[in-house]
């Protein structure tokens, strides 16, 4: 199984969705490296309304030692993905994290003797329960190589980071269940589309309507689903099967 691999995107979300516990999404998460060619997946809720603490739950595929590390080093205070990753919305390529300073320096030197990864990118994760976590992938391939796959990483990752947070929320009892939402069949067929990557002028012509009604749409899906965005509708519907990845 590759990136852009139909199925086994399809097998990745059957898997998340299957997953019961924390133990068992970290596996998935192995597995997805593997399918992957990545290093580790990272997935860290830095804040979750109704918990007591920062940094409540991660699913880690990093080395023991260097989880320990890092925790009772509390680097996630330094960590320049963790302080930029938490500050914007936009998927975050690790080429452009500034390292100009001595503790970025220091920090990734350190986090390369543990096999972190070369390469990494980081999707910022707004829940719709307002919750804010930040999903990573890395790898240690050539440059060549990291550039040919990041465009379907980029775009495969960022409905899976949004599906993978919406059921560790779920599965660690910080989103009661809610009866599934009523959509149009005009709505579901946009969001469809848009998850296909159609662009709102696409998913237009496709449907004989103008990309604005398509946008209207996509808008009125993300009220009735309670999402802040198009990508993170497209996850929370596939989580309640009522949209195939």
């Amino acid at each position: 199984m590759i990136a852009g691999d139909d199925d086994c995107y399809e097998e990745i979300v059957t898997q998340i969705g299957a997953a019961n516990s924390l133990a068992q999404m970290q596996d998935v998460a192995a597995g997805i490296c593997k399918a992957y060619h990545l290093a580790n997946i990272a997935y860290h809720a830095v804040y979750l309304p109704g918990a007591q603490i920062f940094n409540p739950i991660l699913v880690l595929t990093y080395e023991p030692e260097w989880i320990e590390r890092y925790k009772s080093n509390d680097y996630f205070k330094i960590d320049p993905v963790v302080v930029s990753g938490t500050k914007g919305f936009l998927p975050l390529d690790w080429t452009h994290l500034d390292r100009g300073n001595h503790i970025a320096r220091d920090f990734f030197a350190e986090a390369d003797r543990f096999a972190v990864g070369r390469q990494g990118m980081t999707w910022p994760v707004r829940g719709a329960g307002g919750e804010r976590a930040l999903f990573t992938i890395t790898a240690n391939m050539s440059v060549p190589e990291w550039e040919e796959r990041r465009v379907s990483y980029k775009r495969e990752f960022q409905m899976i980071a949004h599906y993978m947070h919406d059921r560790i929320v779920e599965i660690s009892g910080y989103r009661d269940a809610k009866p599934k939402p009523s959509l149009s069949r005009r709505e579901i067929a946009c969001l469809e589309l848009a998850a296909q990557g159609a662009t709102p002028k696409q998913t237009g012509a496709k449907l004989k309507i103008s990309d604005r009604a398509v946008r209207l749409f996509l808008s009125s899906a993300c009220t009735k689903l309670d999402c802040a965005n198009t990508q993170q509708a497209i996850g929370k519907m596939v989580s309640l099967e009522m949209l195939r990845p």
